[in-house]
């Protein structure tokens, strides 16, 4: 008799439990599919229009082995100089090109200096303002599609295939930091604003505005961070200064998101967002990315200096070394056995005109894991 007793209460304790865990996962599924429906319909190319990359027939494109995904972070504030060269239809102040190796599981990250010297032609015939990569969004010859300007530029300058792309207003990391409490990050220098003379370019003062250490970061602390360009060697040293921002989000990504986390963030940032993805996609990158260690995700600058081009002698830009950019593509984000000689890429050379007064600058590029995660003052 008590046996039989005993075998009822789990048969009974064991329906109760799986009711609850029922109950736990329709209403995941109601709650997931309440805000898949709101997500979705904000979820499209906007202002960035349909993705229509020109390609080289004798360029491999490494068939199914890599997924390239071009990332680019729209600045929408006049330029340093007081003037918008965007017409109000922003610069790219990020590019970033992210390829996921499926033979290998790893991720390579490219990013590309913003002032990246295009050369006066940036499609088409059409004449570039300033000559530099991040206007060719908003000034290229498709006024209709904005992302086929960036990117068959890209395609032009590095043969780099792309299957998707994401924009993001850059005023969407002040909204999501600050609705995260902000995010700890290690600063590895001290972030100072500089004052100087118009006439003279004299030195007047210099304000710290983020101290070197480990910070919970705010949005509005993050965009300083993000924003800034005033150190010796400007773009090149600002990007690294962004992987410290990446290793921080990706450090974020992994060990503190919950699922809800996930569509919450999808669903604040839908407004800033521009993308050819759809929200299925998206989950399916995120479940990549999760399984993903930051050891096993590579990033690198391309190598070049600061320098005047004589089409555009008031303004300073990037001049990529060549050879050294094939060399980095070569060996990071193509198949080893299909190369693409420097040659191919329409990046300006000496012959060109180009010269680095200042020298050129080689980043031997490290893994996320490798960026410092903190150690320094608590700020």
């Amino acid at each position: 008799m008590t046996k039989a007793r005993t075998r009822k209460k789990k048969s009974k304790l064991g329906i109760i439990i799986l009711c609850v865990i029922l109950a736990a996962l329709i209403g995941l599924l109601a709650w997931g599919l309440h805000l898949y429906f709101k997500i979705a319909p904000a979820l499209d190319g906007g202002e960035a229009g349909s993705l229509t990359q020109i390609s080289d027939e004798e360029i491999e494109a490494n068939g199914e082995r890599f997924y390239n995904l071009l990332v680019l972070g729209i600045d929408y504030d006049i330029d340093d100089d007081g003037r918008d060269y965007a017409e109000g239809k922003g610069n790219t102040d990020v590019i970033m090109y992210i390829q996921i190796d499926r033979d290998t599981g790893k991720v390579n990250i490219l990013q590309i200096p913003r002032d990246s010297y295009t050369g006066p032609d940036i499609g088409e015939g059409t004449r570039s303002k300033t000559g530099k990569l991040n206007e060719v969004y908003a000034n290229g010859p498709d006024q209709k599609n904005l992302i086929n300007n960036i990117a068959n530029q890209i395609y032009r300058m590095f043969k780099l295939p792309i299957d998707n792309f994401v924009t993001i207003d850059m005023k969407a990391f002040k909204e999501l930091l600050d609705i995260r409490g902000g995010i700890e990050m290690y600063v590895p220098w001290d972030i100072i604003h500089t004052e100087k003379d118009p006439n003279t370019g004299a030195v007047l003062s210099e304000t710290v505005l983020v101290e070197q250490g480990t910070h919970r970061v705010s949005g509005a602390t993050a965009e300083v961070i993000l924003r800034n360009r005033n150190y010796a060697q400007a773009d090149y040293k600002r990007l690294e200064t962004q992987q410290y921002f990446y290793a921080a989000l990706v450090r974020t990504f992994l060990e503190e998101y919950t699922m809800k986390d996930y569509y919450n963030t999808c669903y604040i940032a839908a407004s800033f967002v521009n993308t050819d993805l759809d929200i299925t996609e998206i989950f399916g990158l995120y479940a990549t990315f999760t399984k993903i260690d930051p050891s096993n995700i590579f990033i690198i600058r391309l190598p070049g200096g600061g320098t005047r081009m004589p089409e555009y002698p008031t303004k300073d830009c990037y001049a990529l070394d060549r050879d050294k950019t094939a060399e980095i593509l070569n060996t990071y984000f193509r198949d080893p056995a299909h190369p693409v000689p420097a040659d191919k890429l329409e990046i300006a050379t000496e012959a060109d005109g180009v010269t680095w007064p200042y020298g050129v600058t080689n980043d031997p590029g490290k893994t996320l894991g490798d960026v410092n995660p903190g150690g320094g003052a608590e700020g």
